[in-house]
C-alpha cells in the first residue's frame, strides 16, 4: 500500500544546521524538498566530482573483460588516473585523424623530402604538386615538364618543374606537407602504441571499480547533504526546510527534535502538492515486481494506488501467452538457474531480477505446455505428455470444446482452432479493467459518493467483453442479460460524473470497448511467434531436403544453423512484444481504468545509507 506522509517543516539554529543535518541524515525518514536551484562553491565542485566519477564508473564498466591482474587502487586516485587517460586518449585520437587524413593526402605522392623542394625553390627550381582527374590531365605548360607520380581510377597526381615560375590558374595545386611520408607513418604507428598502452593501463584500473562504486556512493551522500545544507532558508538566526515523513516515522522525528532542539511545523499535504513522494510499503514476496518498475522508470503517485499485485498476477500470464512456447521456457529457466548460481551468486542486485525472469519463464512454460508449442515442432511428432490439452491446442478433438460449441450453436468445428484463446484475451481484459474499477470504487467510496460509477464502468466492461466475442469469436452468442449490463452502467455513470468529465463522456465509452479489444494483441502476437518458429524449422528442413544424402552432414549443419537463427530471431522478438504490449496492457490499458498517472515522485529519504527504511521495516518486521 501507499503509505500516509505527513508534510513537515524542520527549524533550527542557522549556527546549529550542520548538527541538524546530521542527525536528520542519521534518521533516515524524511524525504527532503529543496525549492531553490543550489549553486554554491562546495555543491558546484561536488557536482563536478560526480561528473567525473560517473565518467570514469563508466569508462571502467566498458573497458572490464575480468582478465585484469592489477592491484586496487586507491578510488580518489584511480578516478583521476582513469580521466587523465580518457582525456588523453580523446586528444590522441583527434590527432590520430588529423594524422590519417594528411597520410591519406600525402600517400599517392609517395615518399620524398618536403625540406628539398622548399630548398629548390629557393634555387631557382619550382616543384608544384597538382591533381586533375584523368579524362582531363592537362597538358604541360610551355618551359615545364610534367611528370605523373601516380593515379586511380578518378585522379592523376603530377608534379610540374620549371625554371620560372608558370601561371597556375588552371591547374589544382596541393599543398607541400610538412613531413615526408615516412615520417607520417612512424608517428601514426607510435600514436597507436600509444593509444594501445593507454587502454591497457585503463583496462589494469578495473579492478579498482568496486572502490570506485563506493567512492561514488559517499561523493553522492556529500553533494546531497552540501545541496540540503546550503538550500536551507535563512530568516535571522534561523534555519528551516521542508520535506516529507510517512506518517508512521513522524513520532521518531518527535522524539529527535525534543533531544536537540528543532521545532516542527506538522501537516496534512495539499491536495495539489506535486511534491508528495510516493512510498509503497509491501508484503516481501511482491518485491519480485520492484525489477519491472526499476526498468519501465514509473511510479505511482502519492494519491493514486499500488498496483503490484495486479501486475503480478496479469503480467506473468501476459508474458507466457506473447512468448508461447514451453521450449523456450525451459531455455530460460536454464540461463536464469545458470547465472543465479554461477556469475551472479552472491549478488543482491541481481536477486530480484533473477527471481522475477524465473517466474516469467515458468509462465511461459506452463502455457507453451498447455498449447503443445516446444520450439515449433508439430504435435503430432511429440510424446503425448507434451502434446498439452486439446481444448486449446486441438479444440476439434477435445469434447468439452465440441460441447461448448453444441451449447453455442456453432455451425461447425471448422476454424475453432484459435476461438478459445481469443476468448480468453476478452476474458483476460474483462477480469483485469473490472478488477481494477471494483478496485476504485473499495477505495475511493470513502472519499465520494461518486466512486460508485467505477462501478458502472465494471458493468460496462462485461458489456463490452460479450460484445467483443459476439463480433470476433462466437457471432450470435451476445446474452439478453448484458443489455442489463450496458443499462445499468451508463445509468451509474451518468448519475455519478461530474460536469468536467461529461464533455468527455461519448469517447470515454468508446475508449471503454476498444481497451477491451486491444486484448485481442496477446493472441495475435502468440501466433506469430508460433508461425516464425515453424516456417524457420521448415526452410531449415528445406536445405537439409535439398542436399543429396552424400552431403547429409552439411545439409544436417545447415538444418541447425537456420532454425537456431530463427528461433534466436523469435526469442527476440518475443521480448520486443512483450515490452510493447505486456507492458502496454498493464501501464495503459488498465492504468486509465485504476485512473493512474504514473507521476509519482520515489520516496528517498535524506539518508547516508542509502537504505530505505520502509523496505527495512518490511525485512525486519520490526516498526521503524
Amino acid at each position: 500500500m501507499i503509505v500516509e506522509m505527513k508534510k513537515v517543516t524542520l527549524l533550527c539554529l542557522d549556527s546549529d544546521k550542520v548538527r541538524a543535518l546530521e542527525a536528520l541524515r542519521d534518521l533516515s525518514i524524511m524525504h527532503v524538498s529543496v525549492q531553490k536551484t543550489v549553486d554554491t562553491p562546495d555543491v558546484g565542485a561536488l557536482s563536478a566530482r560526480l561528473a567525473a566519477i560517473n565518467r570514469a564508473g563508466l569508462a571502467l564498466l566498458e573497458c572490464r573483460t575480468g582478465k585484469h591482474t592489477a592491484a586496487e587502487q586507491n578510488a580518489e586516485t584511480a578516478v583521476d588516473r582513469v580521466n587523465a587517460i580518457l582525456d588523453d586518449i580523446a586528444a590522441s585520437e583527434k590527432t590520430l585523424e588529423s594524422l590519417n587524413k594528411e597520410l591519406e593526402r600525402v600517400r599517392p605522392w609517395g615518399n620524398f623530402s618536403p625540406k628539398l623542394i622548399r630548398r629548390l625553390e629557393s634555387e631557382g627550381v619550382h616543384v608544384t604538386l597538382c591533381t586533375a582527374s584523368v579524362k582531363n590531365l592537362p597538358e604541360a605548360p610551355e618551359g615545364a615538364t610534367l611528370t605523373v607520380i601516380s593515379q586511380d581510377a578518378a585522379q592523376a597526381y603530377f608534379v610540374l618543374i620549371s625554371r620560372e615560375k608558370i601561371d597556375l590558374k588552371d591547374f589544382t595545386v596541393v599543398p607541400l606537407p610538412e613531413k615526408p611520408l615516412a615520417d607520417l607513418e612512424k608517428e601514426l604507428g607510435s600514436l597507436e602504441a600509444h593509444l594501445a598502452d593507454r587502454k591497457k593501463e585503463l583496462e589494469s584500473l578495473t579492478a579498482s571499480l568496486p572502490a570506485v562504486r563506493q567512492y561514488k556512493a559517499d561523493v553522492e551522500d556529500k553533494l546531497e547533504f552540501a545541496e540540503n545544507r546550503d538550500g536551507m532558508e535563512v530568516s535571522g538566526k534561523i534555519a528551516y526546510l521542508s520535506g516529507y515523513v510517512p506518517v508512521d516515522c513522524v513520532d521518531r522525528l518527535r522524539e529527535a527534535a525534543r533531544k536537540d532542539g528543532w521545532a516542527l511545523l506538522i501537516t496534512d499535504p495539499e491536495l495539489d502538492d506535486p511534491d508528495v513522494p510516493t512510498c509503497i510499503r509491501k508484503p516481501k514476496w511482491l518485491d519480485i515486481m520492484d525489477p519491472l518498475f526499476d526498468f519501465i522508470g514509473v511510479t505511482p503517485g502519492y494519491r493514486e494506488s499500488d498496483v503490484n499485485l495486479f501486475f503480478l498476477i496479469f503480467f506473468p500470464i501476459f508474458f507466457g501467452m506473447l512468448i508461447g512456447d514451453a521450449g523456450y521456457g525451459i531455455l530460460f529457466i536454464a540461463v536464469a538457474l545458470g547465472c543465479k548460481y554461477t556469475i551472479c551468486r552472491g549478488k543482491e542486485s541481481a536477486r530480484l531480477p533473477l527471481n522475477l525472469f524465473l517466474m516469467l519463464s515458468c509462465a511461459s512454460l506452463v502455457w507453451g505446455w498447455l498449447n503443445g508449442s516446444w520450439f515449433g515442432v508439430p504435435r503430432s511428432v511429440l510424446p503425448e505428455w507434451m502434446r498439452g490439452i486439446n481444448f486449446l491446442a486441438d479444440p476439434e478433438n477435445s469434447p468439452l470444446a465440441c460441447e461448448i460449441a453444441e451449447k453455442l450453436q456453432l455451425k461447425s468445428m471448422s476454424g475453432i482452432k484459435d476461438k478459445f484463446i481469443q476468448w480468453l484475451c476478452f476474458l483476460l481484459a474483462a477480469l483485469q479493467l473490472s478488477a481494477a474499477r471494483l478496485f476504485k470504487t473499495i477505495s475511493d467510496l470513502r472519499k465520494s459518493w461518486r466512486a460508485l460509477g467505477n462501478l458502472g464502468w465494471a458493468l460496462l466492461i462485461w458489456g463490452n467483453f460479450f460484445t467483443a466475442v459476439n463480433l470476433i469469436v462466437f457471432p450470435g452468442t451476445f446474452p439478453q442479460f448484458a443489455f442489463w449490463f450496458y443499462g445499468i452502467g451508463v445509468v451509474l455513470i451518468i448519475g455519478t460524473i461530474s460536469a468536467e468529465a461529461a464533455l468527455n463522456l461519448p469517447f470515454a465509452l468508446i475508449g471503454s470497448f476498444v481497451d477491451v479489444l486491444s486484448y485481442i494483441r496477446l493472441f495475435a502476437v502468440g501466433l506469430s511467434g508460433t508461425y516464425i518458429a515453424e516456417n524457420f524449422n521448415k526452410m531449415g528442413g528445406m536445405v537439409l531436403g535439398s542436399l543429396p544424402s552424400s552431403l547429409y552432414v552439411i545439409g544436417l549443419l545447415g538444418l541447425i544453423l537456420v532454425a537456431v537463427f530463427g528461433h534466436i530471431l523469435n526469442i527476440a522478438l518475443g521480448f520486443l512484444g512483450v515490452l510493447v504490449h505486456a507492458i502496454r496492457l498493464n501501464t495503459l490499458e488498465f492504468s486509465n481504468h485504476m485512473e493512474m498517472q504514473w507521476g509519482g515522485i520515489r520516496y528517498k529519504p535524506f539518508s547516508k545509507s542509502r537504505i530505505n527504511p520502509i523496505k527495512e521495516h518490511n525485512k525486519t518486521g520490526e516498526k521503524q
